[in-house]
């Protein structure tokens, strides 16, 4: 199942003459809203620190509330429910951000150079904040069918023969009945919390299975 986001919104990295601090300024400003409407500090997630410095609306949303990374302390955000603002996430930092967002509100800038979000966004039918009176494109049901059946077998990782196997059989339906869109899985199954780890080995089937 998804992650139990309230919302969520993406800021998609499909526009090369669109500046990042344009994008950093419609997730800051969006991310802003949602901790106005739910009386809470927000929390910014970046893959390391010091990115926040090098945008000037990530900056002044730095000063004013939290800025963590996967790898720091989890003290360093505390308890409760927070929104979240995820920045060019990578699959590690998106998995985090994703946790840390449950019962609150997510929003993430995309870099393609990171984690592609496309499937991602879809399965959790997150505002495009570029787009935002376009609705979500919605999957097909055999589509959504193939990501129901990996999410059973994603709590090992995709690392066990088992789960290796299901997996492979599972995307190889996929294939015969619609075509893989490699994005388009690896975001839904982030969608529905798969691990860093599970999306990785994810990646390594998918590429298995384009080289027969």
């Amino acid at each position: 199942m998804a992650i139990s986001a309230l919302r969520a919104a993406w800021v998609p990295d499909d526009d090369p003459e669109r500046d990042w601090e344009l994008a950093a300024d419609l997730a800051v400003s969006w991310i802003r809203r949602e901790c106005a409407e739910q009386r809470a500090s927000g929390v910014l997630v970046v893959n390391a620190f010091g990115v926040e410095q090098q945008v000037p609306s990530l900056r002044s949303f730095a000063a004013e509330h939290t800025v963590t990374t996967p790898r720091a302390s989890r003290d360093r955000v505390g308890r409760g429910v927070r929104p979240v603002l995820a920045y060019v996430p990578d699959e590690k930092t998106l998995d985090f951000a994703t946790h840390l967002a449950r019962g609150s509100s997510l929003a993430v800038v995309e870099s393609t150079q990171g984690f592609a979000l496309r499937g991602w966004a879809s399965a959790l039918g997150a505002i495009d904040l570029t787009r935002p009176d376009e609705r979500p494109e919605e999957a097909s049901p055999g589509f959504a069918k193939a990501i129901d059946r990996l999410d059973l077998y994603k709590n090992n990782g995709f690392g066990d023969p088992f789960g290796k196997q299901q997996a492979l059989h599972i995307l190889q339906d996929l294939v015969r009945s619609e075509g893989l869109d490699p994005e388009a899985v690896l975001g839904a199954l982030a969608a529905r919390g798969a691990s860093s780890r599970a999306l990785r080995n994810l990646a390594k089937l998918i590429d298995e299975l384009g080289q027969h």
